[in-house]
């Protein structure tokens, strides 16, 4: 055991020297247990609030929950955000769902310019839900690769929401390597045997729950008449019983069209607004709402929308 600590001091100044054959700084940040950050001591022992990003039930976004950390000494605020995501969210986050297998663990973080580099153990590579379901062919290629997404997605979400970084670079670490490259390949998304390295993780807007992406589902559901997708897309405030609200929305106008603009959140957090255009027909009836403000209203970490917005967007003045 000490033998192998002289082995990976060495790695880990080749790391931030950024000399050595390449890939040197993934050989070097996959020595378990090193961590290396550049300002290290400056978090050490702070408290903060983060943004930690994981799947919303079971649809294709990614949701916050805001999370208190506190960060040893011992450690960085790069490794306890990654710890608190595979950690999963907390209990009172009941739309949230975890995106890490089970047994993942964290070894390292080391910086290198503005790519922060990620050592996981080889068990972040175990199957996800999808790859132990009974799904085939296409359908469990296509749902497997939204769940690595995904996962790759809330990781660069959450670390470049901090500040930490503008980009993050997995690697996993082996007992047996096989090659110089430790980082994650085009097979491990893709499925498709390739051993090209997929490129550093850049922030995806789209697989956030953005209030546009709040609002776009809310309406694609209305327009698709999925009233049971659309009653889970409402605050719970104010609103009648499910079984009210399907005869409700049975009974009213089809969207037929909409397009929407990015949308504005207020000074507080609590509420947004996106500008949306609207198509709709009832009976004999066709009418458009231009310029119709959607509001939204932040419901434990989750944009949704109000009963009495949803009335208003239904109702033919």
């Amino acid at each position: 055991m000490k033998k192998m600590k002289w082995i990976i001091l060495p790695l880990v100044c080749l790391v931030l020297s950024g000399c050595g054959a390449a890939p040197v700084q993934e050989k070097a940040a996959s020595a378990q247990g090193m961590i290396v950050t550049a300002d290290a001591s400056a978090l050490a022992g702070e408290e903060n609030v983060y943004a930690l990003y994981f799947r919303l039930g079971g649809t294709d976004y990614l949701a916050p929950e805001q999370r208190q950390l506190t960060v040893g000494r011992d450690e960085t605020a790069e490794m306890a955000l990654v710890r608190g995501l595979i950690g999963g969210p907390a209990a009172t986050s009941a739309s949230l769902s975890p995106l890490f297998p089970q047994g993942t663990e964290v070894l390292a973080v080391a910086r290198q310019g503005d790519t922060l580099f990620v050592t996981l153990n080889e068990r972040f590579l175990s199957g996800y839900s999808a790859e132990r379901s009974e799904l085939t062919g296409e359908e469990k290629q296509q749902t497997v690769q939204k769940e690595r997404q995904l996962c790759l997605d809330a990781l660069s979400a959450t670390l470049t929401e901090a500040g930490l970084c503008t980009r993050v670079q997995v690697l996993i670490y082996r007992n047996q390597v096989q090659g110089n490259s430790l980082r994650l390949t085009e097979d491990y998304l893709y499925q498709n045997g390739s051993d090209m390295p997929l490129p550093a993780l850049c922030r995806s807007e789209n697989s956030l729950y953005t209030p546009h992406n709040a609002a776009g589902r809310i309406l694609s559901s209305w327009m698709g008449r999925d009233f049971s997708q659309l009653i889970a897309c409402m605050a719970s405030s104010g609103r009648p019983s499910e079984e009210a609200l399907l005869e409700e929305m049975g009974a009213g106008p089809v969207l037929t069209g909409y397009t929407l603009a990015p949308g504005t959140v207020s000074w507080d957090g609590t509420r947004a607004t996106v500008t949306a255009q609207l198509s709709l027909h009832l009976a004999q009836d066709d009418w458009t709402l231009p310029g119709f403000p959607l509001q939204l209203v932040r419901e434990e970490g989750v944009w949704k929308i109000s009963y009495d917005t949803l009335c208003s967007m239904m109702a033919k003045e």
